[in-house]
């Protein structure tokens, strides 16, 4: 899946100008109840206000008064080293930005480097959730990671008249074993559960649509 999929289009979103005032800008940034705003040159994307780096700068740096302060420019107090991606990224390469950066955010641009609109932690976890919600009867699989193991999985929920809503598949980096976890849509789920364990699969994580668990 795809960044522009899940992305919050400019049209969303609170921009600031390049050319606004500090004070013009954190009045903005608290009527909205954010932390931090695109900074834009007309359409082009230059950078990103933090209202914490603000704060910060101004006691730790300035020695003007408040009004002065707030007079500034916001090209002054800006960050323009931002990371930017495209709206065709996927979003898997997304979510490991945010796992090694700080942002709260991340913005998105064209090849001419006009702002489309930014990608939020939450859009991504909302995603995530989606993957791994409790609409559906879902269960693990501990298997080695051998070759057909998926298509195996596949074919015994398939003749047991169940139909995969999602699957993912995790390494756990022990002894090549992989942890299969499958949401299956099933009239007899109780019936899915015992087809694979009678083709000896390891189920484990065992969880009814209504919310209750099974015995593993």
């Amino acid at each position: 899946m795809r960044v522009k999929v899940i992305m919050m289009p400019l049209k969303e979103i609170q921009c600031i100008s390049i050319d606004d005032t500090i004070g013009n800008a954190m009045k903005i940034i608290d009527e909205y109840h954010l932390l931090s705003m695109p900074v834009v040159d007309g359409k082009l994307f230059i950078g990103v206000l933090s209202k914490q780096h603000t704060y910060e700068t101004y006691f730790k740096e300035y020695n003007c008064s408040k009004d002065e302060f707030l007079n500034l420019k916001v090209k002054e107090m800006m960050k323009s080293k931002i990371q930017t991606i495209s709206k065709d990224m996927p979003i898997e390469e997304a979510a490991a930005l945010f796992i090694s950066s700080k942002v709260r955010f991340i913005p998105v641009t064209n090849e001419k480097g006009e702002l489309e609109g930014i990608i939020t932690q939450q859009a991504i976890f909302k995603q995530y959730q989606k993957l791994f919600g409790t609409k559906y009867n879902s269960l693990t699989i501990l298997c080695h990671d051998y070759k057909g193991a998926l298509a195996k999985i596949a074919e015994v929920i398939e003749h047991a008249h169940g139909n995969i809503k999602n699957i993912v598949q995790v390494d756990t980096e022990v002894m090549g074993l992989q942890e299969v976890y499958i949401r299956i849509d099933a009239e007899d789920f109780s019936k899915v559960i015992k087809s694979l364990e009678k083709n000896k699969f390891d189920v484990r994580n065992i969880r009814f649509s209504d919310g209750t668990h099974g015995e593993k």
